[in-house]
Formats: structure tokens, C-alpha cells, sequence
């Protein structure tokens, strides 16, 4: 899958912003967040697909099938590996450590956050998980 080409991904580590209106405990808050650099995005990248097996077989008339094995308990806890991750290096506060974030932000939080960053890093694009979720054989396709 290709990244999406973002100002995040244009200016590395130095693009950042604030995410304003985050609820927790009934109050709203502020974080500055960046974007990730490769290596970063590699990191939070690869966890995502655990649980994910892409077998391809010889189908007719040459071309190749392909079939997708999801192991549902794996590739959640990879998806919540990857977030974990993305928070933990996408917030500019030194002091929201991956043990923090793992420990003490809860779920909500933590997706809302880690796709944000994503977005900004090049690293996701929602159409084409939306797409691939609901069937469509080749979401990556119709760009």
C-alpha cells in the first residue's frame, strides 16, 4: 500500500500540530503531536498486520488468487500494538512514554489519537481499510 503524500510526510519529524477537544474524565484537553520519521512509521506499521496471512495460488487463465487467513485475537492485539506505538512516538511530550500510554490512556483515546497521527505521517488511509473491511477486492485499485 502507498503512503499518502501529507505535509507530515513532506516536513519529517518537524510537522506538528494540536488536537484539541480530546474528552477524557468528563474534561477537554490539548496534545501536540508530529509526524513520524520512517523508521518510526516502520515500527508502528508492522504490528498492524499480525494475524493477517496472504496466501496467493495460480487461478485461471494465469492469474493469481488470492486468499486472505484473519486471525481475528492477533491482528486486534496488533492493531492496539500499533496505536500504542503511534501515540507513544507521535506526541511531543517527552514524558507520554509507550509504558504510559499502554498503562494509563484509555482505548478511545488512544485510537483517536494514533489515527490522527497516522493520517499526518502517511501511514493510513481509511478508504482503502473501509474498502478492503467491506469486500471490495481491490480497494487500492480504484484510485
Amino acid at each position: 500500500m502507498a503512503k499518502k503524500l501529507t505535509a507530515g510526510v513532506l516536513q519529517g519529524k518537524s510537522y506538528t500540530e494540536t488536537m484539541k477537544d480530546l474528552e477524557f474524565n468528563g474534561e477537554m484537553f490539548e496534545l501536540e503531536i508530529r509526524a513520524l520519521d520512517n523508521e518510526e512509521a516502520t515500527k508502528v506499521q508492522t504490528p498492524s498486520n499480525e494475524g493477517v496471512y496472504v496466501k496467493m495460488k495460480p487461478g485461471l487463465k494465469g492469474k493469481m488468487t488470492r486468499n486472505v487467513d484473519l486471525n481475528m485475537k492477533e491482528n486486534f492485539r496488533g492493531q492496539q500494538e500499533s496505536n500504542y506505538l503511534a501515540v507513544a512516538y507521535g506526541t511531543t511530550d517527552e514524558s507520554i512514554t509507550y509504558e504510559v500510554v499502554k498503562s494509563e490512556f484509555p482505548r478511545k483515546l488512544v485510537k483517536e489519537i494514533a489515527e490522527r497521527v497516522k493520517q499526518i505521517s502517511g501511514i493510513s488511509n481509511p478508504e482503502e481499510v473501509k474498502g478492503f473491511s467491506e469486500g471490495e477486492d481491490t480497494p487500492s485499485d480504484e484510485g
